[in-house]
């Protein structure tokens, strides 16, 4: 079985989260940072995992550009999403149904919020301000979810 994990990140979340999702599948697993490489022909994939974390409400542009542009080949593979995001519960699962295209959505074999972090030092004063008033703390923070990660691997055996 191979595996291919699609990834954007800014501040490293949904790279970490991407790795532990790797660390803990079955089978020959590749994984791409969409900002830094380009993707491989997704022929020889059964699987394909898509993740983002979310900035002001939306996923990276980058990866909603190549899922637009290769929804087809999507829609022929077992897909897994997942968003790191830290705001309040219902806002994350909003997040969570628009980050992706809705066709790819309910087409996922399963979709999770693996949570997030907070790289206080990588921030930029705007992004520090945000932090503090969405998230209410100041300071580099630690919330992914290593049991809502190894959950979303029972999908891809």
């Amino acid at each position: 079985m191979r595996t291919i994990i699609i990834y954007a990140t800014k501040h490293g979340s949904a790279e970490n989260a991407a790795s532990m999702l790797k660390a803990w599948l079955e089978g020959e697993i590749q994984i791409v940072n969409i900002m830094l490489e380009d993707v491989p022909n997704l022929a020889p994939y059964e699987n394909v995992v898509l993740g983002g974390s979310i900035y002001m409400g939306k996923i990276q542009k980058k990866l909603a550009k190549y899922m637009a542009a290769n929804l087809p080949i999507l829609m022929k593979k077992r897909i897994g999403l997942f968003i790191c995001a830290g705001e309040k519960e219902e806002i994350r699962r909003r997040e969570l149904e628009t980050a992706f295209p809705i066709e790819l959505y309910t087409h996922a074999v399963c979709k999770e919020i693996f949570g997030y972090e907070i790289h206080y030092d990588k921030l930029n004063f705007i992004e520090k301000k945000l932090a503090s008033a969405i998230l209410g703390h100041n300071q580099s923070y630690y919330n992914l979810s290593e049991e809502k990660i190894k959950s979303f691997t029972c999908h891809f055996k």
